[in-house]
C-alpha cells in the first residue's frame, strides 16, 4: 500500500469527525514518535475497532501492533467479540499459553458443579 491508499484507509474510519484534528497523514505515513500519545491511541483505538487486520498489517506493521496490543488497550475496545479475539491474538505474538476453546476458567467454573454431581447416589437404592 502507498502512503496515499493508507490514510484514505484510515480517513475512511473516521467519517464522523474532524479529520484534521487528528495525525492521520503521519500514521499512514509510519511517523509514529511525533503523534501526541492520546490522538495516537485514539487512532489506533479506532483502527483497531474497524480495520481487518490484514489493512492494519499492511498500514501499522507487525512491531507496532505487538507493541500496542496491551491489556490497557485492549480493555479500550468497545466491542466484547474483538476484545476477546484481541487477547488471544496477543497472547500469540507474545508466546503466551492459550487454553483450548471451551475449556478456560469461565467454562470450567461453570461446569464444575454439573460434572460431579451426585444426582445419581442421591437417590435411595430401591430394594428386591
Amino acid at each position: 500500500m502507498t502512503i496515499e491508499e493508507k490514510y484514505n484507509t484510515i480517513k475512511k474510519i473516521f467519517w464522523d469527525y474532524n479529520i484534521e484534528k487528528f495525525p492521520l497523514q503521519k500514521v499512514a505515513a509510519g511517523d509514529f514518535d511525533s503523534i501526541d500519545n492520546y490522538d495516537f491511541n485514539l487512532v489506533l483505538n479506532r483502527m483497531l475497532e474497524r480495520l481487518s487486520w490484514y489493512e492494519l498489517l499492511e498500514i501499522l506493521g507487525l512491531d507496532m501492533i505487538k507493541q500496542y496490543l496491551t491489556k490497557e488497550n485492549i480493555s479500550k475496545i468497545r466491542f466484547v467479540e474483538l476484545r476477546e479475539k484481541y487477547e488471544f491474538l496477543r497472547k500469540v505474538l507474545w508466546g503466551e499459553p492459550i487454553s483450548f476453546t471451551g475449556w478456560g476458567d469461565e467454562y470450567y467454573s461453570k461446569i464444575k458443579h454439573t460434572l460431579f454431581s451426585n444426582r445419581w447416589y442421591s437417590a435411595k437404592q430401591a430394594l428386591l
